[in-house]
């Protein structure tokens, strides 16, 4: 008998008791598309990730800072401006803390960054709402419209996070653009109000990275700073928002130590991809625990398989006594029923596969027009080829493992007995 002969075979023995294979095949298809699904949320969240990373700069470099309260600077939903709450948070880097960072000899292109606090923000309907917003930076932001702001020279220019473009009485963000805001600052000594004029030259795209915070130019942290300095005495002056930094030669190790020994001295040091991580971890183990659903379904697939194939066993004893009586080796006997248990698991991957593909394709859409609205770029649900046959071969597998016992039995019968039994 050859090896397409007892492929046939299996085929057709599968049939015989359609019922039974259908349940088992189903109980197959829910673990395969557990699993599918579930490694393409996996990789639509990572694949955005990796898009994001080039957006944002070094992934290396240091942001040394305060701990602070990040909930206002999320580039979260826009708060009223309320005259009797202090909206202000003093969590800002001295002088002496730069003199302690700069004396890590590990580190260079130490760079204190000013602390440009605004107290609201107005639009074209003039209605107040508190604004937080971020120097430049030297990186390139991913923009919905516009350009970044100039990172030189006097120019005072903003750029705005989507949530503000309504909230400020503009339709969308082309609108927005070109448009002149006016930021109020406040003197921390002087307690002076001051109202500057500034050009919305972008709209930030949200990211799930880093926020969607605004950002302001150079030239218009220079005069933000210089209002909220005014008065106070030339050592208060010298007040940093945090401490951009780069390790010499870096490597994970060094970046560590770096770190450990910044916290010795009460600063926290982070870098890009420590946030990067961070989200990826979330993400993993979200899907971790759904990718344990799947197996759990597998393995009480795979009870099913041994449960068909000794049933199987058992009603087509005498056909088995009477091949090995014709002679049929041990091994094609229990080629046959391993050959069945593996089509078991074959078409339950392939069909638990493609209903995996096909919900994908309904939750895509979905999913942009609801909870991932404005994050373009982001496929929530993601497959590749190598992925796909990887799930099919291990599901395969298991099925294959599944069947060795009752095809061992198979195997063993006796023909005399097998023929003899009723």
């Amino acid at each position: 008998m050859k090896i397409s002969d007892i492929l046939n075979s299996a085929v057709g023995n599968l049939w015989h008791n359609k019922g039974r294979t259908i349940l088992t095949v189903i109980a197959v298809v829910i673990g395969a598309l557990t699993l599918g699904f579930t490694l393409g949320i996996r990789n639509g969240v990572n694949d955005y990730v990796n898009k994001q990373v080039g957006n944002i700069g070094n992934k290396d470099q240091l942001m040394i800072y305060m701990k602070y309260d990040q909930a206002a600077a999320s580039g979260s939903k826009p708060q009223k401006y309320d005259p009797e709450k202090n909206t202000a948070q003093d969590n800002t880097l001295k002088a002496k803390d730069v003199a302690v960072i700069k004396k890590q000899k590990e580190l260079k292109n130490i760079q204190p960054l000013k602390d440009a606090g605004v107290d609201y923000i107005q639009g074209k309907n003039h209605s107040k709402y508190v604004f937080n917003a971020t120097p430049p930076l030297g990186i390139e932001y991913d923009l919905k419209v516009g350009r970044q702001v100039a990172t030189k020279g006097t120019a005072k220019e903003v750029l705005i996070s989507e949530g503000y473009v309504k909230a400020l009485g503009y339709k969308n963000s082309k609108q927005a653009l070109g448009k002149t805001v006016s930021l109020t600052a406040t003197g921390k000594a002087t307690q002076k109000h001051v109202t500057f004029k500034a050009k919305i030259v972008g709209v930030r795209n949200p990211s799930l990275i880093g926020g969607s915070q605004s950002v302001f130019s150079q030239g218009l942290t220079d005069v933000i700073v210089k209002v909220n300095q005014e008065g106070l005495p030339e050592k208060l002056q010298e007040s940093y928002m945090d401490v951009t930094a780069e390790v010499k030669n870096p490597t994970d190790a060094r970046i560590n130590r770096v770190k450990a020994n910044l916290a010795k001295k009460g600063y926290t040091a982070e870098t890009f991809q420590d946030s990067v991580n961070q989200l990826r971890q979330v993400v993993n183990s979200v899907t971790g625990v759904l990718m344990v659903f799947g197996a759990i379904a597998l393995i009480a697939a795979s009870f099913g398989i041994i449960n068909t194939l000794f049933m199987s066993v058992r009603d087509r004893t005498r056909e088995i006594g009477l091949m090995k009586a014709l002679g049929l080796s041990r091994t094609k006997v229990f080629l046959i029923f391993s050959f069945e248990s593996i089509l078991i698991g074959f078409i339950g991957s392939v069909v638990g596969l493609l209903a995996a593909i096909g919900l994908g394709k309904i939750a895509n859409p979905m999913a942009a027009k609801t909870f991932l609205k404005g994050l373009d770029g982001f496929t929530l649900v993601q497959f590749n080829w190598s992925s796909l046959i990887l799930i099919t071969v291990i599901i395969c597998l298991i099925a294959f493992l599944a069947g060795t016992l009752p095809a061992r039995r198979a195997a063993k019968l006796d023909p005399i007995t097998a023929l003899r039994y009723e």
